[in-house]
């Protein structure tokens, strides 16, 4: 059985592969490299340098914009691969890369498949397998990048730019199923689209740090605003954990999510809320929607227009972010502006460091804290 590697990027194999070369050294190896679309086959028996030498008219040091092949191209390259299959990681940091390795799942769509740690700021992956390179293996490594891939390490495209931490002395991997992969790549993807890939991809039916975050949130709406005051307005409700907690407490809540696939889930659970897919940008124009306070939760992480605020049609917003994002985007904009007045600031939940994914990689949660917004001249 003849295992493969697939890659994006032809120096991909000797970057973050080479031990797999190692354990497969007197075996033909497949290599599918992502662009150019191609497959490549490595002779058993020949040294690792002159393996590495067959991949060097792959490499193609330009730009990272190509379109990525999709699951049916991925498959037909892969051919009748019963082997083991290696690839990047779904949760590497470098988007493309990730996106890749999400796209090898789904071409293998039912079988496990063994994935690089890759590259990660903030996701640390538990390796199932670790392996040091020799000396000569390191080298070897070196000399295929300074000959073949040196323009790379002067890119200036971020995930082409070889680092020294990017050409690793030991390589890791983990072995998962197109589910889990799903859940890492919906991880990563966590301010896009794909994002829904997999259901609750943020863990808030699962997490105890999001369980606290969220009770800590709804009584903190709670002791601004009774259920007789008027309806809620929640903007990007995702699949509701936030809306079943204030709806439990006798709120009206209409529930907005302009995500196709998070608002399906979040109707499928018949929580009680009304249910739109207006954007914040929307639900400012059209001002259809009065409210005792709009809640905007964890959710102005998208380069949203803070203007738009002064368009809702309340006099009362919650909104809660992470330290850093308050510091750099919504206390500048509120120094700046003569709208609303702070009311009050609140920390509803502390930095944690917590497994996700079934305890395969862990991270820090970086705690929320809350602020009330009232008009100017409002109570």
């Amino acid at each position: 059985m003849t295992a493969v590697i697939a890659v994006l990027h032809a120096e991909d194999v000797a970057l973050e592969f080479l031990s797999v070369l190692r354990r497969h050294a007197e075996d033909d190896i497949g290599v599918v490299i992502g662009r150019p679309g191609t497959r490549v086959t490595l002779p058993g028996g020949l040294s690792l340098r002159e393996r590495l030498e067959l991949l060097a008219p792959f490499v193609e040091p330009g730009g990272n914009t190509a379109a990525l092949p999709g699951p049916e191209e991925v498959a037909g390259l892969l051919g009748e691969a019963t082997g083991e299959v290696w690839t990047h990681s779904p949760a590497d940091h470098r988007i493309r890369r990730a996106r890749f390795g999400w796209i090898v799942s789904r071409a293998l769509a039912g079988r496990a498949v063994t994935y690089s740690v890759g590259d990660n700021l903030f996701l640390q992956t538990v390796p199932g397998q670790v392996a040091g390179l020799t000396g000569a293996e390191a080298a070897a490594k070196i000399d295929f990048i300074n000959r073949h891939a040196g323009e790379l390490l002067r890119s200036r495209v971020p995930d082409r730019l070889v680092t020294t931490d990017r050409v690793p002395v030991v390589e890791r991997f983990f072995t998962v199923d197109t589910e889990r992969a799903n859940r890492l790549y919906a991880l990563i993807s966590s301010l896009g689209e794909d994002a829904a890939v997999a259901d609750d991809p943020w863990e808030f039916g699962r997490s105890p740090y999001e369980a606290d975050r969220l009770d800590a949130t709804a009584a903190w709406i709670g002791r601004w605003c009774s259920p007789d005051d008027g309806p809620l307005v929640e903007v990007g409700a995702c699949q509701g954990e936030l809306t079943r907690r204030l709806v439990g407490k006798g709120y009206a809540v209409q529930a907005t999510e302009p995500n196709a696939s998070f608002l399906a889930r979040l109707g499928e659970r018949d929580l009680g809320a009304e249910l739109s897919a207006e954007s914040l940008e929307e639900l400012a124009a059209g001002r259809s929607r009065p409210a005792a306070a709009y809640l905007l939760i964890e959710m102005l992480y998208y380069d949203q227009d803070l203007t738009l605020l002064d368009a809702l049609p309340t006099d009362r917003i919650l909104l809660a972010l992470e330290t850093e994002r308050l510091n750099d985007v919504v206390w500048p904009w509120l120094r700046e502006q003569s709208v609303w007045r702070v009311a009050e600031r609140v920390e509803l939940a502390s930095p944690t460091l917590e497994f996700v994914c079934d305890d395969l990689a862990y991270l820090r949660k970086r705690g929320s804290r809350g602020l009330v917004l009232t008009r100017n001249g409002q109570v």
